[in-house]
């Protein structure tokens, strides 16, 4: 009887269960079209639909003049720092491009050899790695929504990479001006974006004063209207603080690395605006939390340069809407690292700056072709101020005449540096002081026979400055600042008294690079005696940075996540090294955009580096900073290449794989070796040096 009523009261059960399974799987199916629609909705207003690139074609003229400019700039050099703000095809705004010039404008930079740099690379070659082959590091300012619309599938047609700077606070609000989360992670997955800071919500100016002066929030203490004060620095610094925390939180809870750089709002980088002194600045508390910082504004030149990468600023060039492709081009020239090397910079006006106040573009008044501004006044203008940050070790020659009672001229060296030095120059007397404006101060002088005219020799090597006027009148100053703070170029100024009938006048001018001086002091290491894979061995990729390629078996492998490394054996050992031989192997060459190098004369202004790759040679000319191509080879398509170079006073040998043969005049210059190794990206495997040997050679 049990049995028989439990029977039905389980098919009861079952039923009901069937039921409930039946109601919810139709409630599923009526669901999801309101699912479907939420979902639709929320990616429409997440995720704003991109635009295709738009149709460029450059004529053949323009695209030819981009190509030809390759051999007129360094082959390897210090990256150009650019700076972006927003791209928007109908914007009247001067700080907004449209989708058609930021398009020509990477069709410019392709043709012209340039490639574009994350803030990894960009970071290692601040914090001491290689400089980059012909590269540029391109910054989008405040994190607009044109970044994704326009310029995501821009940069994937040319297969460059761009930074966007955050304003953290303001991704997903106030759409579709700023960009979404949602966008941001799009474009991170792409690889072709990075994202750094710009503030959490401190983008803006407010009041510092009872008058209601506005200027940065970041970079001053407000006024307290509701306490009648301004802030104290501790509260200040409390506000600073918890941007500056929040904001980088706020990225990583979005699935985003820690940023590495800043970038200063309005490019406001005033030291300490209205911070006490002494006390806390701004670069200071930033340094805290970041890399280095980058402003469009500096007080000196900053381009991306050993100089800034000690300073821990960068100066950033602005791109305009008024900019076009070549001229971005020929900005960036402007912009990029050269040498101490120039043999007739009276004759290149277009190469000068007026520092004085005007905005004259000739230089006549140096060189006494005029205009002058009057009877009486004063002159001056430097010589390549961006492109000389990193001068150092370099030789100014000068003929000056026309010299009188009342007028003189200065040379100045070290321009740009922490600590500029100008010689000043009259009839009857030779003068040094440092610092410039209001700030100088004589460190030295010298009487000399009085005469309207004079040569001046100034050699800068490291932290010493020696001046020689007509080879016989010597001065010599040891800066107080040392390393990237003392390196500048230089400038010329003329000054003419009320009584002097004649405005003093430079007739010759000439800049040539000199050998390092110095060192740390270590012993010299003779060729006989060098194993270059020694694991205990000093290989640095900057004096006084140790490389991290790795050592090991036969060979030196680079490793990190960089595009280039460079690696130089024992150089404050070998500086005086000549007559040598060096032999190895360049591996792993996997594929055409891969190469490694093998260096010799390491140290001297024009060491010599001979690259290959699957299928090519290039030999380069020049320290690691700048280097330029001297020759150009085919090689039989291969995975590794032998290169053997020998080194004598006169001439430097190349042979690879013993069928190919290059020879190269020397001038006597000294120096040991390296290895470099460069890949176009970082999936690429690195090249490695095997068999790397230097033994004596006897060679003139």
């Amino acid at each position: 009887m049990s049995a028989r009523r439990t029977a039905p009261m389980k098919r009861g059960v079952t039923h009901w269960v069937s039921r409930l399974v039946l109601a919810c799987a139709a409630l599923a199916v009526l669901a999801m079209p309101f699912y479907a629609g939420w979902k639709y909705y929320t990616f429409r207003r997440d995720v704003t639909p991109q635009v295709a690139p738009p149709a460029v074609k450059l004529d053949h003229a323009a695209m030819a003049s981009f190509t030809a400019g390759n051999g007129k700039l360094p082959e390897t050099a210090a990256p150009v720092v650019l700076t972006f703000h927003d791209i928007n095809p109908k914007s009247e705004s001067p700080y907004i491009i449209t989708p058609q010039a930021f398009d020509e404008q990477l069709t410019a930079l392709e043709a012209a050899g340039y490639r574009s740099l994350t803030t990894d690379e960009f970071v290692d070659y601040l914090k001491g790695g290689p400089a980059p082959k012909r590269s540029v590091y391109m910054t989008f300012d405040d994190g607009t929504n044109g970044l994704w619309v326009y310029g995501d599938r821009i940069l994937a047609k040319h297969h460059m990479h761009a930074a966007s700077f955050l304003i953290s606070g303001r991704v997903d609000h106030n759409r579709p001006y700023y960009l979404s989360w949602e966008e941001i992670s799009r474009m991170a997955a792409s690889g072709r974006w990075d994202f750094q800071d710009h503030t959490f919500d401190l983008h803006w100016r407010g009041a510092v004063d009872a008058k209601g002066t506005e200027a940065s929030a970041l970079a001053n203490r407000l006024w307290l209207p509701a306490e009648n004060r301004i802030e104290t620095v501790a509260e200040y610094q409390a506000r600073f603080t918890k941007d500056i925390t929040t904001s980088i939180a706020t990225m990583a809870a979005h699935g985003l690395p820690k940023p590495l750089m800043f970038a200063y709002p309005f490019s406001e980088t005033s030291e300490r605006a209205n911070l006490p002194v002494p006390g806390p600045s701004l670069q200071g508390m930033l340094e805290q939390h970041f890399v280095a910082t980058l402003t469009d504004v500096s007080k000196r030149e900053l381009p991306a340069s050993r100089r800034a990468a000690g300073a821990r600023q960068v100066q950033r060039l602005e791109v305009y809407q008024k900019t076009t492709a070549k001229s971005l081009l020929d900005e960036i020239a402007q912009w990029t690292q050269v040498p101490p090397v120039a043999d007739d910079p009276l004759n290149q006006p277009e190469s000068w700056v007026h520092n004085d106040g005007t905005q004259a573009k000739e230089i006549g008044a140096l060189t006494g072709a005029g205009p002058y501004p009057g009877t009486n006044g004063y002159v001056s203008a430097e010589y390549l101020p961006l492109t000389s940050a990193d001068w150092n070790d370099y030789s100014t020659e000068a003929t000056i005449a026309d010299l009188a009672d009342d007028n003189n001229i200065g040379l100045t060296v070290r321009s740009g540096s922490g600590e500029p030095l100008t010689v000043s120059l009259s009839r009857s007397n030779v003068g040094v002081f440092r610092g410039s404006g209001d700030k100088r101060e004589q460190v030295a002088t010298k009487p000399l026979v009085t005469q309207p005219q004079h040569k001046l020799k100034v050699t800068v090597n490291g932290s010493t400055t020696k001046v020689l006027v007509d080879d016989r009148t010597e001065l010599a100053y040891t800066s107080k600042v040392t390393g990237t703070e003392a390196t500048g170029g230089i400038g010329l100024s003329v000054r003419n008294g009320a009584n002097s009938a004649h405005w003093p006048k430079f007739t010759e001018l000439k800049v040539s690079q000199t050998p390092p001086t110095g060192g740390n002091g270590a012993t010299s290491l003779t060729v006989a005696k060098a194993v270059l894979l020694d694991p205990g061995a000093a290989w640095e990729s900057a004096p006084g940075d140790p490389s991290g390629m790795k050592i090991g078996g036969d060979g030196l492998a680079p490793q990190g996540l960089a595009l280039s490394d460079y690696a130089a054996y024992e150089q404050a050992r070998t500086s005086g090294w000549t007559q040598y031989t060096v032999r190895g192997t360049v591996g792993r060459l996997n594929t055409p955009q891969v190469s490694g190098a093998i260096w010799v004369r390491v140290g001297s202004a024009d060491a010599i580096s001979v690259e290959v790759s699957r299928r090519g040679l290039r030999v380069l000319s020049g320290s690691a900073d700048n280097r330029k191509v001297v020759d150009t080879k085919s090689l039989a398509d291969a995975d590794h290449h032998d290169i053997t170079i020998t080194v004598g006073s006169q001439a430097t040998w190349i042979t690879v794989d013993g069928t190919v043969h290059l020879q190269l005049a020397a001038k006597g210059e000294t120096g040991g070796v390296a290895f470099s190794a460069y890949r176009d990206v970082t999936r690429h495997a690195w090249p490695t040096a095997r068999n790397f040997k230097v033994v004596p050679a006897e060679v003139l």
